[in-house]
């Protein structure tokens, strides 16, 4: 079996707004990949809306609007926006996106059903302008229906999340305040969606309680809660993975115990020929990217696990030179570099590997147990494998 794949329109200097077709002549299956704005460095960069024909046409994710992109994104990280981003129209994202439609060619009107792969802000806040112009029925997992159902869900991350951020050494925003928070709350019928139909377990799609034919629902934990993705086909396969599986980056976990399940899950699909993620370039070797992937996160977790030889907190874990691809500078606001570093941290100290050393300040210490790290990280393996242990703490 052979892929067609037709390009209709290339990527803009922004490397968004490319629209493409995958079709599988002999499954009769025909995706259509739209590119949308996001940032890169500030975000994940372009996302990846499909569409996808069949019995009901259905589209996966919506991407982010570019106003909302522009007064939280940067903001938040206290960043300056460039000026290549501040002169785009505030629809830019929704302009991609329709354009993409017209030359599928489709209307939104003809969306049947909107299928969420999980509940992160560029997966679903332009959600709110697709219900505008149509009627879909609204797909997620049940897990994320808090951060997705909720409009105040983003306020509510924050808040939380405070503590734990403080407690991480990280240096917090300086431009805080609560005008940002009034925002919010001006714009929050753009920050929620309602799900017609939760999905609760693998298997068919189902909508109004009724299986959608030819797609089937994966339950792909990890990078969130409830994230999902969609196998298409019979013989060979396409998986639409959200962004359980991302090439050339690689996903910030959430929950790092549950994302190893995941991919060790993942490697037990059969016959995937095509992945398409929701950021980046296309998969075509499935198990190879798995490899990948997993190899990428024994390296944290040894670096992780070797610089806790003395004590250190999560934001001088996070900051190592070489602990990630880009440059964490460790006098800026990063969330997403903390977290990641507190995920790794989190799964050693579930094996015995750190512990909690003491608190200073407000900010805690992890120190390394003295093993030889591939002792703990037998532990590890051994705890993805054993999946009577869950972390108790996400649920």
């Amino acid at each position: 079996m052979s892929i067609q794949e037709t390009q209709y329109k290339r990527n803009s200097a922004l490397g968004s707004g490319r629209v493409r077709s995958f079709i599988v002549p002999e499954e009769e299956i025909r995706i259509i990949q739209i590119t949308t704005f996001c940032p890169d460095g500030i975000g994940p960069g372009p996302t990846h809306l499909y569409i996808i024909e069949g019995d009901a046409l259905t589209l996966m994710d919506t991407g982010i609007p570019t106003h909302l992109v522009r007064a939280f994104l940067y903001s938040w990280r206290n960043l300056p926006i460039p000026p290549e981003i501040k002169k785009l129209p505030p629809d830019y994202s929704e302009q991609e996106f329709l354009e993409g439609l017209k030359l599928a060619p489709y209307s939104v009107k003809d969306i049947e059903i909107l299928v969420i792969s999980h509940g992160h802000p560029d997966h679903f806040l332009m959600g709110p302008q697709i219900l505008r112009r149509a009627t879909p029925r609204v797909v997620a997992h049940i897990l994320d229906t808090s951060e997705i159902c909720n409009p105040w869900a983003m306020l509510r991350h924050w808040i939380a999340n405070q503590p734990q951020m403080r407690a991480s050494g990280m240096p917090m925003p300086h431009a805080v305040d609560d005008s940002k928070f009034h925002l919010l709350g001006s714009l929050r019928s753009d920050f929620s969606l309602n799900v017609d139909d939760p999905v609760f377990s693998d298997g068919p799609m189902r909508v109004k309680g009724s299986p959608i034919e030819g797609i089937i629902v994966k339950h792909l934990p990890g990078h969130s809660s409830g994230s999902i993705g969609l196998i298409l086909g019979k013989e060979e396969k396409i998986l639409l993975c959200g962004d359980a599986l991302l090439y050339p980056i690689s996903p910030h976990p959430d929950d790092l115990l549950l994302y190893l399940r995941t991919l060790e899950e993942l490697k037990e699909l059969k016959n995937i020929s095509l992945v398409l993620p929701s950021h980046g370039k296309v998969i075509r070797d499935l198990k190879g990217r798995i490899a990948t992937l997993q190899k990428h996160h024994r390296r944290r977790l040894q670096l992780t696990y070797e610089a806790c030889e003395k004590p250190r907190s999560v934001w001088n874990i996070a900051t190592i030179p070489s602990y990630f691809d880009i440059y964490v500078d460790p006098a800026k606001f990063n969330p997403l570099a903390g977290r990641e570093a507190l995920a790794h941290i989190e799964i050693l100290m579930m094996v015995g590997g750190l512990n909690r050393s003491h608190f200073k300040d407000g900010i805690h210490y992890f120190r390394n147990s003295g093993e030889p790290f591939e002792a703990v990280y037998q532990r590890v393996l051994e705890l993805v494998q054993d999946r009577k242990i869950s972390s108790l703490l996400r649920y």
